[in-house]
């Protein structure tokens, strides 16, 4: 109910914005940014036989970032949208699995290579500005984003245990959406603004697995979970007039987002649930924008 009802004002507000004064700009950017994703399933779907029958965990996943969006301005209000990849270029990944409760009786261990994949992020927003003691804006915003992680995981190796990876070429795909509430301040001194930016998102979370050494299970999803949580998204950003027309920026985003529900293994015969007990995904980046009017 929450989703559909923020998903419908921000349409109504969209569709309700008055054309007078409009100001439109275009923005680019590239960056850097440093991911981490684990998430950890139970025996069963009480959460019990044990509480943690497995555990994964990538770690240290590195990404160029490439941004692109607009900006549309109208007097107090305005509409962004944009789009963001980024190209894995490193990482690591470790699966344990365990006999006990509270990782106790670790039977499976393998250290993986984690350096493939991409990461994907849109949003689409609409605020407007109230302006304080003349330098200072307070911006409140409504939204809706998706983020998505794509991680591949190759080159195996077990630590502990006997099985055997070779040919190992699995993947984990991660989909976190839902709207959004937020705010934002700003801070102009003559050519420079300063900014800062929170959001919270009420998340609809899905993802997939192709586990390509695992004969026993379908493919190309060999388990799927699916579940509800939350995140927020902070950032903070140095904004500095090159001409009367353009800007650079120097932006520092960070992300933090948690969701359980349930996780099915796709046997070749039937399919078998068990509880989600959370996934994970912490984001933080840093990146060079350029702002162009048009």
């Amino acid at each position: 109910m929450v989703k559909i009802f923020l998903s419908s004002l921000l349409l109504l507000f969209c569709i309700s914005s008055k054309a007078s004064n409009l100001s439109n700009s275009i923005i680019y950017g590239f960056g850097d940014r440093e991911t981490k994703v684990n998430w950890s399933i139970a025996g069963n779907l009480a959460g019990t036989n044990p509480n943690i029958i497995s555990e994964l965990d990538w770690r240290n996943v590195k990404s160029n970032q490439f941004l692109l969006g607009g900006i549309w301005q109208d007097g107090d209000y305005f509409f962004k949208v944009f789009g963001e990849y980024g190209r894995i270029y490193d990482g690591e990944n470790q699966d344990s699995d365990y006999n006990l409760n509270n990782r106790g009786g670790e039977f499976s261990r393998s250290l993986n290579n984690a350096g493939r994949g991409y990461m994907l992020d849109t949003e689409i927003s609409y605020g407007k500005d109230y302006f304080l003691l003349g330098k200072l804006k307070l911006s409140s915003i409504i939204g809706y984003s998706f983020h998505r992680q794509n991680l591949k995981i190759y080159d195996g190796k077990m630590i502990i245990g006997s099985a055997n990876l070779t040919g190992l070429d699995s993947l984990y795909q991660a989909n976190w959406s839902g709207p959004q509430l937020g705010f934002a301040l700003n801070y102009k001194n003559n050519r420079s603004i300063f900014s800062f930016n929170y959001s919270l998102q009420d998340i609809n979370f899905n993802g997939y697995t192709d586990w390509n050494l695992r004969s026993d299970l379908k493919h190309p999803k060999s388990m799927t979970q699916k579940g509800d949580g939350s995140g927020t998204k902070i950032s903070a950003s140095y904004e500095r007039a090159v001409s009367n027309f353009s800007s650079l920026s120097l932006v520092g985003n960070f992300y933090k987002y948690k969701a359980e529900g349930v996780h099915t293994f796709h046997l070749a015969s039937s399919d078998s649930s068990q509880k989600l007990n959370q996934v994970n995904w912490k984001g933080s980046e840093l990146k060079l924008v350029y702002r162009s009017l048009f």
